[in-house]
C-alpha cells in the first residue's frame, strides 16, 4: 500500500489528470449492473496531488483542464447523442466553468499555503456548484452529490442539508485521504486521519438509522397513480402523420390501467406533441376528453403550448410572430391536468436545456438568440413565469396538490422545494429520455429523482417515454418501475404528506455558508496579495 501510495504523487500531469477524472466520471456511471459512487471519494486526490507543487497558472489550467474534461466525457458523453454539435459545445463550455474552484484553490495556495487551501477546497467547490446550477448556462447535471443519488439508504440526512452536503462531504473525504497519503510515513497522524476518515461514515449511516427507526409520520391520504410509458420513438412522434398514432397508444395503454382503479393517469413529456387547447372540439380533444371521462381520473401529461400576445410589447424576447393572427406568440414545453369537463391547469416549463431549448441570456445577446440545436420539434421554447401546483378532488373526496416538473427541471434541489411549500402533497416528473438512447443517461436522470423525494420528503410518480419510469418513496425507495425500452404501465400507490423538511424550511442554506467561507477566503487572499505587493515596493 505504501509504495502504490507514493506512486499516485509521483504520476506525470497527464496521467495524473486522466486518471482523477476517469475516477469522477466513473462514479455517475449508473446502469443496473453497474455502480460505483465510491470513486468520487479518491476521485479527487491524484490531481490534486499532482497540482500541490504546480506553481505557473498555465501548466495548472491545463492540467486541471484536462482532468475535468475527462470527468465530464466518461459522465455525460451521451449528449452527443441527441445533438452532436450541442454536446460537442456543451462538454467544453462545462469543463470550463468546472475549473471556477479550482482557481480559487491556486490563488489560496498561493497566498496561504497548501495547507489551509486544501481544507478549503470542499468549500469552494460545494459554493460554486451551487452558484453554477441557477445560471442559465449551467449543465448542472453532475453536480458531484448527485453521483450518490442511488445510495438512499445512506444519505437521508439531504433532508436537512440538501445535496449540496454530498458535494461537500466527497469533497472532504479527498482531503483526508490525501492527507492520510501525505502522513504515511507517521504513524502517529496518519492514524488521526484513518480515524477520520471513518468517523466520516458515522453521521450519514446514524442518520439514516434514526430516520428509517424513528415512527413514520402519518400520510394525510393515498391515491391509486397509474404510469404510463409507451416507448415511442422520440423522433417519430414529431411527425405530423404520427399524431393520431402516438395519441391512440397514450390512451390505449390507460384504458388498460385505468382497469384496476386510478385517481391519477401520468403521461409522459410532449405526450401530445402540438397545441391541443388550441384545437378544442376536434378529434382529438374530444378523443382525449371522452377518455378521461371514462377512466373516471384526470390526466397530468406533458403537451406543447402557445400563448398569444394581443399586446406586443408582453411577449418574451424571441417570440415567434404567426402572419395569419397577425400577433406575436411564444411557445412552450407544458404540462397540463385535465378533467373529463375540458378543464385545464397548465404549468410551463421554466428550467430549460441551454441551447437544445432556449439560448441562455438570448434577451441581453440578442445576436446570439438564434444559436440552437434543435432536437426534432424542440426549439426555442419560452420560459414559463412561476411554479404551479395542480389540485384535484380524487373520487374518495382527498385534495391533491401535485408537481408538474419536467424532464430537466428534476435535477433542481430549491425549485423542487419552492413547489412542496406552495402545498404539494406529492411529486411527479415527466421526460423524455429517448434521445439518449440505451446510454446510461436515463438511468442517471432517474436516479436523481430519488433525491428530490428524500429533500422535500414526498413521494414520487415518475412517466419517461422510453424509460426509466417508476415511483419513489419519501425515503427514496423505488419501486413500481418499468423495464427500460418497454411499451407498459404500471398503478401503485402513493402515500400524501403536508410536512415540511428542513430543507424546504430552510432551503440551500448549507451552500450558501460554504459560500460565505469562500467570500471570507477571498478577500483574506486578495488582502494578503496587496500586503506582499507592498512589502516588495
Amino acid at each position: 500500500m505504501h509504495a502504490s501510495f507514493l506512486s499516485v504523487k509521483k504520476l506525470s500531469s497527464f496521467r495524473a489528470a486522466l486518471l482523477g477524472g476517469a475516477l469522477l466520471g466513473l462514479s455517475f456511471v449508473m446502469y443496473p449492473f453497474f455502480h460505483a459512487p465510491f470513486l468520487a471519494w479518491i476521485g479527487f486526490v491524484p490531481i490534486l496531488l499532482h497540482l500541490k507543487t504546480v506553481e505557473k497558472f498555465g501548466a495548472y489550467f491545463r492540467t486541471t483542464y484536462l482532468s475535468l474534461l475527462c470527468f465530464t466525457l466518461v459522465s455525460v458523453w451521451w449528449v452527443a447523442l441527441s445533438t452532436f454539435l450541442g454536446g460537442f459545445l456543451m462538454y467544453f463550455a462545462q469543463t470550463f466553468f468546472m475549473t471556477i474552484p479550482f482557481i480559487g484553490f491556486f490563488f489560496v495556495r498561493k497566498a496561504f499555503g497548501w495547507n489551509r487551501a486544501l481544507w478549503l477546497f470542499p468549500f469552494f467547490w460545494t459554493a460554486w456548484e451551487w452558484i453554477y446550477l441557477d445560471l442559465e448556462i449551467s449543465f448542472g447535471w453532475i453536480t458531484l452529490g448527485n453521483s450518490h443519488a442511488n445510495l438512499w439508504w445512506f444519505i437521508q440526512y439531504i433532508d436537512l442539508f440538501g445535496v449540496w452536503a454530498v458535494s461537500f462531504w466527497i469533497a472532504f473525504l479527498n482531503v483526508l485521504f490525501i492527507k492520510l497519503l501525505e502522513t504515511i510515513n507517521d504513524p502517529r497522524a496518519s492514524r488521526h486521519y484513518a480515524i477520520a476518515l471513518c468517523a466520516m461514515f458515522v453521521f450519514p449511516l446514524l442518520y439514516s438509522a434514526f430516520v428509517f427507526i424513528a415512527p413514520k409520520p402519518e400520510p394525510v391520504g393515498t391515491i391509486r397513480v397509474a404510469v404510463i410509458q409507451p416507448n415511442i420513438d422520440p423522433f417519430a412522434k414529431w411527425e405530423n402523420s404520427n399524431r393520431r398514432a402516438v395519441l391512440e397508444k397514450h390512451i390505449a395503454l390507460s384504458d388498460l390501467a385505468a382497469r384496476s382503479g386510478v385517481d391519477l393517469v401520468v403521461w409522459p413529456e410532449t405526450a401530445i406533441p402540438y397545441f391541443i387547447l388550441y384545437q378544442r372540439g376536434s378529434e382529438a380533444w374530444e378523443r382525449l376528453r371522452t377518455s378521461i371521462a371514462r377512466w373516471g381520473a384526470p390526466l397530468l401529461t406533458g403537451f406543447s403550448d402557445a400563448t398569444y400576445y394581443a399586446d406586443s410589447t408582453q411577449r418574451q424576447f424571441g417570440a415567434k410572430y404567426d402572419r395569419n393572427a397577425q400577433q406575436y406568440y411564444d411557445t412552450f414545453n407544458s404540462a397540463m391536468l385535465l378533467d373529463s369537463n375540458g378543464n385545464a391547469q397548465v404549468y410551463h416549463k421554466m428550467k430549460l436545456v441551454p441551447f437544445a431549448e432556449r439560448v441562455p441570456y438570448m434577451q441581453y445577446l440578442p445576436f446570439f438568440s438564434s444559436a440552437t440545436f434543435a432536437v426534432a420539434g424542440i426549439s426555442s421554447w419560452g420560459v414559463g413565469k412561476d411554479t404551479l401546483n395542480f389540485s384535484f378532488i380524487t373520487k374518495s373526496n382527498k385534495k391533491v396538490q401535485v408537481t408538474g416538473l419536467i424532464c430537466y427541471e428534476s435535477i433542481y434541489p430549491a425549485f423542487a422545494a419552492e413547489f412542496v411549500r406552495r402545498g404539494a402533497t406529492m411529486l411527479t416528473v415527466i421526460t423524455n429520455d429517448g434521445w439518449f438512447s440505451k446510454s446510461y443517461g436515463p438511468y442517471q436522470h432517474a436516479a436523481f429523482a430519488k433525491l428530490r423525494c428524500i429533500e422535500t420528503r414526498r413521494s414520487m410518480a415518475r412517466s419517461a417515454n422510453t424509460g426509466v419510469s417508476l415511483f419513489i418513496d419519501r425515503y427514496g425507495r423505488p419501486y413500481g418501475e418499468i423495464e427500460w425500452w418497454k411499451e407498459a404501465y404500471t398503478v401503485e400507490e402513493i402515500e400524501l404528506y403536508d410536512d415540511e423538511s428542513v430543507y424546504v424550511r430552510h432551503t440551500d442554506w448549507f451552500p450558501k455558508g460554504c459560500l460565505m467561507v469562500s467570500i471570507l477566503a477571498g478577500i483574506a487572499t486578495l488582502f494578503g496579495a496587496v500586503r506582499k505587493q507592498s512589502e516588495i515596493l
